[in-house]
């Protein structure tokens, strides 16, 4: 039987699937209940018994092998297991709804413990391969983390960007006078002869490094500093040897939060609130400002972009949840429009096909791409979330797209990636990736480095992910039968992924500066169809270290000098 044959049948074993939990009955001394669960597939039926204990160690099993975003387990009680009627309805109620969520996710479903759990494999003859994200290859610098991270498989370079970002190197400059120490590194890596890897070029600082870009036309590669400096690097096409080529000065020693770069020129952004673009060849000023009165208030500042070069456009994510559209053709450049995204923190932008991708709180907001002169056109088209990845407990730091399959990859705070399809809200698969902050992502789909996915983690470390099955494994469940439908083709229909999500948002899921401000909202868990009804426990994890919430705001102000100016005519000398 082909591969395709064997996902065809096992979709079809899916598409059948019923499960309940029937009844709870003692253990024969009375200790405590075992509960019943009727299962059905592809004309089998069948029955499992398992305890309360039997659950909790199925979660556990999970989170050993890197599944995350999983359900929690229902509260235990204080005194033993549950005895009366009433507590024992609720307990198998609880019950039914975790397997649910957990046989919902195409990975969880194929997984090889819930498979044993609920002995699929006794009953059915497929047995599906797992679908979780298999780790192939690591880069790593234990020593930092990672904040930049560009793919060049055409010069067959891989480089990475690192920064320290520990509670003491937060304190920035101060720190690093009063103790200076080795706060960032850029690492170049090469593909060699025989498929392996090499470290071709490798150099620490003593500020940190905030971000970085990669143009491959002209070979260069620019590196974004704390203090303000942009440091640009020559690569030789045969050697692959850097050398620098220039040290440009574009944010009054302000931190450069953002680099984008095209055949033509260089995005930059900084801690200063502003915006730079220069000539990717002579490094030459072309336009730039301050956006500083463009913003809610005093503290908030640049937080990433995205260069539209086909347009000459600029998208300016804010930490007050804004994106700035400006038209950079002309100096200074000037405003088209803003997107307000419900007042979170804007972590990430990234552009896909015809779709604008913005990671913000705990979801990815997916809206049109539109010309420029028509930005007030751009709506939201639908919200990606997961479904236990809430934002009082994590941030989506990272975002990108694989278009030719249809899916949208979101790094979060925790260390989790969660794969969406472009057409279902709710998350297919997520992996625990990293220990914590996925700060990048990138996704390669031809040969010879993809299809696979590249993650960059705030425990030092650049994996690349390969993803097998086929496309049509990867569908939610319906424990209505069969699966969920496409959201798009019935946007009215209240049992489908994302009705509440659109009721609640309206029709554009944006609002612009002619419209109201949308006010930021948590998830209720009633806004699910199955959400479980029971207090779900714990607190926020990590939820305490301020140094770690985005939300947190810092006044640019408060790192200038005595010297430094809000005039851009300072800037005629930093090129010299």
């Amino acid at each position: 039987r082909t591969c395709l044959e064997a996902a065809a049948k096992m979709v079809q074993d899916v598409s059948t699937l019923t499960l309940a939990v029937t009844k709870a009955s003692p253990i024969q001394d009375h200790s405590t209940y075992k509960y019943h669960i009727a299962v059905s597939a592809d004309g089998q039926a069948w029955e499992v018994t398992k305890r309360f204990s039997e659950f909790d160690a199925l979660i556990q099993a999970l989170a050993n092998r890197r599944y995350a975003g999983l359900p929690r387990m229902p509260a235990k009680t204080l005194l033993g297991s549950p005895t009366d009627d009433v507590a024992i309805a609720a307990r198998k109620e609880q019950l039914r709804i975790l397997l649910q969520d957990l046989l919902a996710r195409p990975d969880l479903r194929t997984s090889q413990e819930l498979r044993t759990f609920l002995e699929f494999d006794t009953h059915l003859d497929d047995v599906p391969s797992p679908l979780l994200p298999q780790a192939i290859r690591t880069f790593e610098d234990p020593r930092f983390g990672v904040c930049g991270l560009s793919v060049a498989p055409l010069s067959k370079l891989l480089m990475v960007t690192h920064e320290d970002s520990t509670h003491l190197s937060r304190l920035g400059r101060v720190w690093s006078v009063v103790e200076p120490d080795e706060l960032g590194a850029l690492h170049m890596w090469a593909e060699v002869e025989g498929g392996s890897w090499k470290r071709l070029y490798s150099y620490t600082y003593g500020i940190k490094v905030r971000s970085l870009a990669w143009e491959e036309t002209t070979r260069q590669c620019f590196v974004g500093l704390e203090d303000g400096k942009i440091e640009v690097y020559s690569v030789d096409a045969q050697s692959l040897k850097p050398t620098k080529k220039a040290s440009l000065e574009l944010h009054h020693k302000s931190p450069v939060t953002f680099l984008a770069a095209s055949h033509r020129r260089l995005l930059s952004l900084g801690f200063d609130t502003a915006l730079r673009t220069i000539d990717i060849n002579s490094h030459e000023l072309l336009c730039g400002g301050r956006l500083l009165k463009r913003l809610k208030s005093e503290s908030d500042y640049l937080t990433c972009g995205h260069l539209d070069e086909a347009q000459e456009r600029a998208f300016v994510g804010t930490s007050s949840g804004d994106i700035f559209i400006l038209d950079i053709s002309r100096n200074p450049p000037s405003f088209l429009h803003t997107l307000e995204m419900q007042g979170r923190p804007i972590s990430m932008l990234h552009v896909s096909e015809d779709m604008l991708l913005v990671a913000h709180a705990d979801c990815i907001s997916m809206m049109n791409m539109v010309d420029k002169g028509h930005e007030e056109k751009m709506k939201c088209k639908i919200v990606f979330r997961s479904k236990f990845l809430q934002q009082d407990e994590v941030t989506l730091l990272s975002v990108c797209a694989a278009p030719e399959r249809q899916w949208v990859f979101g790094g979060y705070s925790d260390g989790s990636v969660a794969l969406w399809n472009k057409e279902e809200c709710e998350a297919l698969v997520v992996v625990s990736a990293h220990q914590c902050d996925v700060t990048q992502l990138a996704w390669l789909s031809d040969h010879p480095w993809g299809p696979a996915l590249f993650s960059g983690g705030g425990d030092g470390k650049v994996t690349t992910w390969l993803l097998g099955g086929s496309p049509q494994e990867y569908a939610l469940w319906n424990p209505n039968g069969g699966f969920f439908s496409d959201t798009s083709a019935n946007s009215n229909d209240p049992f489908s992924l994302g009705y509440v999500e659109r009721q609640q948002q309206g029709p554009t899921g944006a609002s612009s500066t002619t419209g109201q401000s949308q006010q930021s909202r948590s998830r209720n868990p009633t806004d699910d169809l199955f959400a479980p009804t029971f207090d779900l426990g714990g607190g926020p994890a990590g939820g305490a270290d301020p140094f770690r919430d985005p939300s947190v705001r810092i006044n640019p102000q408060t790192l200038k000098s005595g010297e430094d100016s809000d005039s851009d005519n300072d800037i005629s000398g930093a090129f010299r």
